[in-house]
């Protein structure tokens, strides 16, 4: 016997509504998930960047112990290829894996008399490259936007014992300090120095424009009777210099402000902390000449 059976043939696939539904869902989601990533990831380069500190503070501290006074630069200025000098003047400068590879005789110029390699080793005998730090990765923050040791450079002002390939003399009472000088800085080293913040309340920082973030001296040195009249908060800033043998431990070591845009500052003191600091903590603190903050004054 035979049945005649009628097969409905159903259709499989998604309504319209069902449709919008799973798009909302999925926007939702994403909407939750996608900040939550972006913190994890900023996150994570804080603490790349806060290792690089804390192995600059361990090399820091093992050059003071061996020279007794502490380094002129963590890595080092840019070198012009004319001269092996961290020029002002100079429009083309080494890249800095070739200052790197110039200071550790693994690169060879033109010149047949070796002046510039001679010349920058004795600058970066100052540093801690490459006896006390070879890698140079350990310079970089993983948010600034240089991302290879290339010849981008910038002049920052500061006081140095720098004057040419010459090491100026201690300052003494008579002679109470030197004007700060413009010296130039790879854009890749993340704590020689680092853009200007042009706006704290905002997290805007200058990428084109570059601060010295590390040195021995922030405040021109004075005289006993200068000194004496100076009040305790004055005082205890001044004493906050590695100038000093011995600098308290609140003393500001370097700092580096690529994580501005992300509202943070990130410091590193004398004392081997590191710490992630809100960047609206800069905005209490007095501007300096270069018309940025003075960071070197903040408080641990």
């Amino acid at each position: 016997m035979t049945s005649n059976l009628r097969v409905r043939q159903v259709r499989a696939g998604f309504t319209l509504v069902e449709l919008l539904v799973v798009i909302a869902i999925i926007a939702i989601l994403a909407g939750i998930l996608f900040p939550v990533a972006a913190t994890v990831q900023e996150s994570a380069r804080r603490g790349a960047t806060m290792s690089g500190m804390m192995k600059i503070h361990q090399a820091v501290s093992a050059y003071e112990l061996d020279n007794r006074e502490y380094p002129e630069f963590l890595f080092g200025p840019a070198i012009c290829r004319a001269n092996g000098l961290p020029d002002p003047a100079c429009s083309d400068f080494y890249t800095m894996k070739e200052t790197a590879a110039l200071v550790t005789g693994r690169y060879r110029s033109v010149d047949p008399e070796y002046i510039a390699s001679r010349n920058a080793r004795k600058i970066f005998s100052k540093s801690l490259y490459p006896e006390y730090i070879r890698d140079l990765d350990t310079f970089e923050s993983k948010n600034n936007s240089v991302r290879t040791p290339n010849n981008r450079v910038g002049l920052a002002s500061r006081y140095s014992f720098l004057n040419g390939n010459t090491y100026l003399p201690r300052t003494t009472a008579s002679n109470p300090g030197f004007a700060p000088q413009q010296i130039p800085f790879y854009a890749y080293d993340a704590f020689d120095s680092s853009p200007r913040v042009t706006n704290v309340i905002n997290g805007a920082i200058d990428n084109n424009a570059l601060v010295a973030r590390y040195s021995r001296q922030w405040m021109g040195v004075v005289d006993n009777a200068t000194l004496d009249g100076l009040t305790p908060a004055a005082l205890q800033t001044y004493q906050r210099q590695l100038l000093w043998a011995r600098p308290p431990a609140e003393t500001v070591t370097t700092m580096t402000t690529h994580h501005v845009p992300k509202g943070k500052i990130l410091v590193l003191w004398q004392s081997g902390t590191a710490k992630v600091l809100d960047v609206r903590k800069l905005a209490v603190l007095p501007v300096d000449p270069q018309g940025d903050v003075a960071f070197w004054q903040l408080t641990n």
